[in-house]
């Protein structure tokens, strides 16, 4: 609150500038100097406003009563101390502004000393209004040694005395400070170098004191982890050696061996894994490469931990301050080829980065049809076009195929070098008119012949994939035939039906663009931690399209986008019993996001069954519908009678038109539907042909009267339908270009769906449980806890309802 004596000082003093400046013309500078000669009015009224400040100078140490004169260099004012103390300038100064002191006169009087500012060129703040200025007889220097700078760094590292003298470097060597003698020093860094990649400095030796008589020195290590050959939670090829590279020359490096796993130590490896050392690199293999286990078949994950790492020429300096240094990988066995677009050729044999094949699919020729196969890919736009073949995966060894390589394929990152394939072919390449069969996609996987051998899977991990708008029927992916006895695994893709917006779309009445296509596929098919969006401006935009398909989707941010007829996230149709599982997933944070994305009708499972499927697992995900012109926002759409076990979903429609679940025929009696939250409060909760169940009752369940609340439950009986909640979800904002990041809930909303879900493992079984335990959380999957504390809803196990677990302690009961 401001005080009513500085509020009217303050107007006081500017109702006054204010005649000043009217009678400006009036007015005649004096002949001799006067205070309107030396004030800054801008600066002032600065000042009167709360964004300028005064500029102190503190003197300290001048103890022989010598005249010591400092002056401003932008004003010219001067200040004259005889003695140690704090004096101000006249006026009020702009902030975030470089203002100089320059001194003009040193103190002559035996014994004699010497001043030194401290901070001569001061950026006037807050927080830093004061030049600073020491004097002393005798000077002496604190000399910081600095090692383990990277040498292609060009950026600073900030290294202050006593909080307010500022020294940089960019490079190694030592950095001095004078300090007179019985003056104090206390050395601290600021910011750290970040180039190649952030350094992490300390300080050793005695960083504060006082000066007596003699210098002193201390060290300033910066040798740090710069980066690995394979990030952690990358597939490493089992015939390659793991290369930590650092900031400067290391050695002592001890790989850790300890037993136990997953994941299994790679000092536990077949053939003495052990750690060498080349210029600035640790190269941890074992005596001869591959890498193998007796613990652990492959693939499987593999932790590198490295302690000790000391500078090669200074063994006082640890790396990173002495602390462990560990990346997790999934190793993987076989054969290894390398592709790069900017500088491969299909003539080479693409064994080697620097032989690298120029096209995927050449790559993938290479592969033996028996023998686990790496295919790595360089970052680059890979367009299907012309001559380049479509990509097709369909070996019985197995293949994994891995892009976002930097140019030596030592760092993988879809942020920084991340690899596109675009389909572009022509319509006499790809006609893609009828669905099921002349559908285009620049991948195509099918796998059989792996006889349940785990280590033979087919793999595609770490690309943007793109359909191609113009056909009528286009996606990214297509997974077709197989066996059951064999395995397809997408993970960390960004998979889309069309790049969108490029005003070519191909809207045509019964097209469908998504972004993966599963036609018959038997084989075991997981999709999980992608981003995948259905097609902008088809007839029907369908994000993953399932035909008759096993199929199993954990993790994912999936959508459907703007279309004419029908936007889903899923669209799955049954008739010979596969298997599927849908758990943990995101559903149409395009809607959520962009209110422009329509269609007739949304879903965000769209689901037929022929006959009740023996296996169908729905839980744990968050399905938001919204955006139907003409039709229905649906969440859940079950048409044909179901066996699905629905547990543990957070379904919101905002809108009238919204139905959170909707039935053709009431489910079988072995169906669930549990530990659901609905919230649809404008439209309808429950539908089962043209019934509405409107009524939730105290129980959980969903009746069509509320007077049959206490008399029967119309929908599903209280065990099989009931321990459901209506509550209002809260969701957080995504970051921005990152929309797929959306409808995760904030904390401090309803306990009910903080605590409210069931417990799974007695409905989804031992095999698909185990993935629904851990949530959505992209890069570290957060454990479900149950809970039975005072928030848990009575009857509830206490996991969170919807695709995040979200131990909320402060929800609202």
């Amino acid at each position: 609150m401001v005080s009513f004596s500085k509020s009217f000082s303050r107007s006081f003093l500017l109702l006054c500038l204010v005649v000043l400046f009217t009678a400006a013309n009036c007015y005649s500078r004096p002949k001799k100097s006067g205070i309107l000669d030396f004030m800054n009015l801008s600066n002032f009224m600065s000042y009167l406003t709360g964004t300028a400040f005064p500029l102190n100078v503190q003197v300290n140490g001048l103890t022989n009563s010598g005249v010591l004169i400092v002056e401003l260099a932008s004003t010219g004012e001067q200040l004259t101390f005889t003695a140690a103390g704090t004096d101000s300038f006249s006026g009020y100064y702009d902030t975030n502004q470089i203002y100089t002191l320059n001194i003009i006169l040193q103190p002559a009087t035996a014994p004699t000393q010497t001043c030194v500012i401290a901070n001569p060129n001061l950026n006037l703040t807050f927080a830093t209004t004061t030049f600073v200025v020491n004097c002393a007889e005798n000077w002496y220097k604190v000399n910081v040694a600095v090692t383990g700078i990277d040498t292609s760094n060009n950026t600073d590292l900030e290294i202050l005395n006593n909080g307010t003298e500022l020294k940089l470097t960019q490079t190694n060597g030592t950095v001095s400070f004078d300090v007179g003698d019985g003056l104090p020093y206390d050395i601290i860094t600021g910011a750290v170098p970040t180039v190649p990649s952030t350094h992490v400095c300390q300080l050793i030796g005695t960083t504060s004191g006082t000066i007596s008589g003699a210098d002193v020195s201390m060290k300033l290590s910066c040798l740090s982890l710069m980066k690995t050959s394979f990030a952690s939670g990358a597939f490493m090829p089992s015939t390659k050696a793991m290369v930590f590279t650092f900031s400067g020359p290391v050695t002592g490096c001890v790989l850790d061996s300890t037993a136990g796993g997953p994941p299994y130590r790679a000092g536990t490896a077949n053939g003495s894994p052990g750690v060498t050392y080349a210029g600035k690199t640790a190269v941890i293999a074992p005596t001869s490469l591959p890498w193998s286990f007796s613990a652990a078949t492959l693939p499987q994950q593999i932790m590198f931990r490295l302690t000790g790492c000391l500078n090669s020429t200074d063994a006082s300096l640890a790396a990173n301050n002495g602390n462990p240094l560990a990346v997790t990988v999934k190793m993987m066995d076989g054969e290894v080829y390398f592709v790069s677009d900017a500088s491969g050729s299909d003539t080479n044999g693409c064994m080697d980065p620097s032989n690298s094949c120029k096209t995927i699919q050449t790559a993938v020729n290479y592969c033996s049809s028996s023998n686990v196969c790496t295919v790595m890919v360089e970052g680059g736009t890979y367009i299907i076009i012309g001559t380049t073949s479509p990509i097709s995966i369909s070996s019985s060894g197995g293949i994994r195929l891995m892009g976002s390589f930097d140019p030596t394929f030592n760092t993988q990152s879809l942020d920084f070098t991340p690899s596109a394939i675009i389909d572009r072919r022509s319509n006499i390449l790809c006609a893609g008119t009828t669905l099921g069969t002349n559908e285009c996609a620049p991948i195509t996987i099918t796998a059989s012949g792996m006889a349940n051998d785990t280590n033979k899977i087919h793999i595609v991990q770490g690309f943007t994939i793109v359909a191609d708008e113009t056909k009528k029927n286009a996606f990214g992916v297509r997974i077709l035939n197989g066996d059951n006895t064999s395995f397809s695994y997408l993970f960390g893709n960004y998979i889309t039906g069309g790049e969108g917006g490029l005003g070519t779309e191909n809207s045509a009445t019964g097209g469908v663009r998504g972004g993966i296509y599963l036609q018959g596929a038997k084989s075991q098919n997981q999709i999980d931690t992608n981003v995948i969006k259905g097609g902008f401006g088809a007839d029907a935009s369908v994000a993953v399209y399932n035909y008759d398909s096993n199929l199993y989707l954990f993790h994912n941010r999936l959508s459907g986008d703007k279309a004419v007829s029908s936007s889903a996230s899923l669209d799955s149709t049954s008739y010979n019993d596969p298997a599927m599982a849908i758990l943990n997933n995101t559903m149409n944070y395009r809607q959520y996001t962009d209110g422009s994305v329509t269609a007739v009708s949304v879903y965000g499972i769209r689901n037929f069954e022929d006959s009740p499927n023996t296996q169908l697992y729905i839980a744990g995900n968050t399905i938001y519908s919204s955006g139907a012109a003409g039709g229905s926002n649906y969440g859940i759409f079950m048409s044909g009678t179901t066996n699905a076990q629905m547990l543990n979903n957070l379904i919101k429609g905002p809108g009238s038109n919204s139905v959170c679940a909707s039935f053709s025929v009431t489910p079988s009696s072995t169906a669930i539907f549990t530990g659901n939250n609905l919230d649809c409060s404008l439209g309808k909760l429950v539908t089962v042909g043209a019934t509405n169940y409107p009524y939730y009752c105290s129980n959980g369940t969903f009746n069509s009267f509320s007077a049959l609340c206490i008399l029967a439950n119309a929908f599903l009986d209280a065990t099989r339908g009931g321990q459901n909640f209506t509550n209002v979800p809260s969701f957080n904002t995504a970051p921005v270009g990152q929309p797929w990041l959306s409808l995760q809930p904030v904390n401090g909303g309803p306990c009910n769906i903080a605590f409210g879900g069931v417990e799974t493992s007695t409905y989804i079984g031992g095999t698909f449980d185990p993935y629904y335990k851990l949530d959505a959380v992209i890069s570290a999957p957060v454990p479900r806890t149950a809970s039975f504390g005072g928030n848990t809803p009575s009857g509830s196990s206490g996991y969170t309802i919807g695709a995040f677990e979200l131990d909320d302690s402060g929800c609202a009961p």
